[in-house]
């Protein structure tokens, strides 16, 4: 099969499984707002975060090593397995001691139960880590994909049954062990067909992959700090009830990306290495990546600007309407990070895990600055301060990564973005007009979406057919 066909099956498989993914995670969120109230969701939010954090030493940054190294041997795998396990069991422990002191800083009790359950994914995950990593590699995302949607349906029933049976948050929180032990039962299953670990370990096998691993981990974590920062300081600030309100919306709105850009991402990584120094083409193909994703992200995030109100009273009820301007603001802040999104893949995929380190270190410290700005105006301050950030950062993430590395001039970078932002805005307006004063918000989503679609679809057939024909080649070839 040839990696053009490759990467179409992949991007095939990856879209199915972040559709029914996406659909069961905002169904479980819709009827989570309902039986569960602002502090529990703050609680899961900064239990997480912690968590995310500490995943984070699990990888070591190995994953991304292995897909970008063509040629590794047996003992190298099997050392960097028993490596991900040895470190799976130290984050355990080491969390089982910290919960009371992260909890006495939020000075919150119900933390440390928490912390102490969530954190056995740390026991489990590492079991099937590699797994993944090398199913990845050889561009096998449909066990990957049948492994997620198993594992994520699964985990969606038990969290609504507990749910319903007022288990509360802890209903989160073992939900998300579940999805980890299922998941990794999944990955070892296929993934043990490509390799199987020895009873074997050697320091010496692990250099030329942390030289590489540690540079992409410290990228993470600067990645993490930017991304949960605000989470973080929201909690300790303005208390858990502030913060549920602002991660239902912050959840709901970085829901589309996080699971359309790594459809994309994850399938052109490690294409876009097997292409290295070939620059005219990974040109060409980072052109496409990036106007595929804004003819995705560019729609949905501006019709939740547009529509915020609706969307808000049928998913969450009328007694979430102060998340409203939340999102609003964060949708258009999670439109420009998706947007820029797959310069992180370009890097990595020419073995460039220091620059991607570098630009995250020269950024991440913005982060701290404008939430601190943000916060003498409340929440809704905050969300913007990270809006005008993202607007800063959009022409030095060109110059610095993308012009560097593939030679893109920006104009040539803009226009695939503009030019999807322009098909969005005319129907959006007509749907926008043509819904106004309906009191339903079932009806005037459905009529706005029905005007929408009826607006763009003729006006692409028309003056931008080539996109139809790029969607209709991952679709049906």
């Amino acid at each position: 099969m040839s990696l053009k066909k490759q990467a179409i099956y992949g991007i095939k498989w990856t879209t199915t499984t972040s559709v029914i993914n996406s659909v069961v995670q905002i169904v479980q969120l819709a009827i989570l707002a309902r039986l569960l109230d602002p502090t529990d969701f703050g609680l899961m939010a900064l239990v997480m975060a912690v968590i995310e954090f500490s995943q984070m030493f699990i990888d070591m940054g190995i994953s991304n090593a292995i897909i970008y190294r063509q040629k590794i041997s047996t003992q190298q795998l099997s050392t960097l397995y028993w490596l991900n396990i040895i470190i799976g069991i130290f984050l355990f422990i080491l969390l089982y001691i910290l919960s009371p002191l992260i909890s006495r800083f939020y000075e919150d009790d119900n933390l440390t139960p928490l912390l102490i359950l969530v954190a056995a994914t740390f026991l489990i995950k590492p079991w099937g880590q590699q797994f993944m990593v090398l199913l990845q590699k050889k561009l096998e995302f449909d066990h990957i994909a049948k492994t997620d949607i198993s594992s994520r349906l699964i985990s969606f029933i038990i969290v609504i049954i507990l749910a319903f049976n007022n288990y509360g948050v802890y209903s989160l929180a073992i939900g998300s062990v579940v999805f980890a032990f299922f998941s990794t039962l999944g990955y070892i299953y296929f993934g043990s067909k490509l390799h199987k670990p020895r009873m074997y370990f050697k320091l010496s096998d692990l250099k030329d992959f942390l030289s590489f691993g540690l540079f992409q981990m410290g990228e993470k974590i600067l990645q993490y700090f930017a991304n949960q920062f605000d989470t973080i300081m929201i909690g300790k600030v303005l208390g858990m009830e502030i913060l549920g309100i602002y991660n239902v919306a912050k959840n709901l709105v970085s829901k589309p990306s996080s699971i359309i850009n790594p459809v994309i991402t994850k399938v052109t990584f490690p294409l876009m290495s097997q292409l290295s120094n070939q620059v005219e083409y990974i040109k060409i193909v980072f052109l496409k990546i990036t106007n595929l994703l804004s003819y995705i992200n560019v729609p949905i995030y501006f019709t939740l600007l547009f529509f915020a109100e609706p969307v808000v009273k049928i998913f969450f009820g009328n007694e979430w309407m102060s998340t409203v301007p939340l999102i609003r603001i964060i949708s258009m802040t999670y439109l420009l990070k998706a947007l820029v999104n797959p310069s992180g893949s370009l890097l990595l995929s020419q073995g460039k895990a220091n620059i991607a380190f570098f630009w995250k270190l020269s950024t991440v410290i913005l982060y701290p600055t404008f939430i601190l700005i943000g916060r003498y105006w409340g929440i809704i301050g905050i969300a913007v301060s990270l809006l005008l950030l993202q607007f800063i950062l959009f022409f030095p993430n060109w110059r610095i990564i993308v012009n560097r590395i593939c030679k893109i001039k920006f104009w040539e970078y803009t226009k695939n973005m503009l030019i999807p932002l322009i098909y969005t805005i005319v129907p959006l307006i007509f749907a926008k007009i043509l819904s106004f004063r309906i009191i339903n918000p079932f009806l005037e989503l459905g009529i706005a979406l029905f005007a929408y679609f009826m607006i763009l679809i003729p006006m692409n057939f028309i003056f931008n057919k080539t996109i139809i024909l790029e969607f209709k080649g991952l679709l049906f070839k």
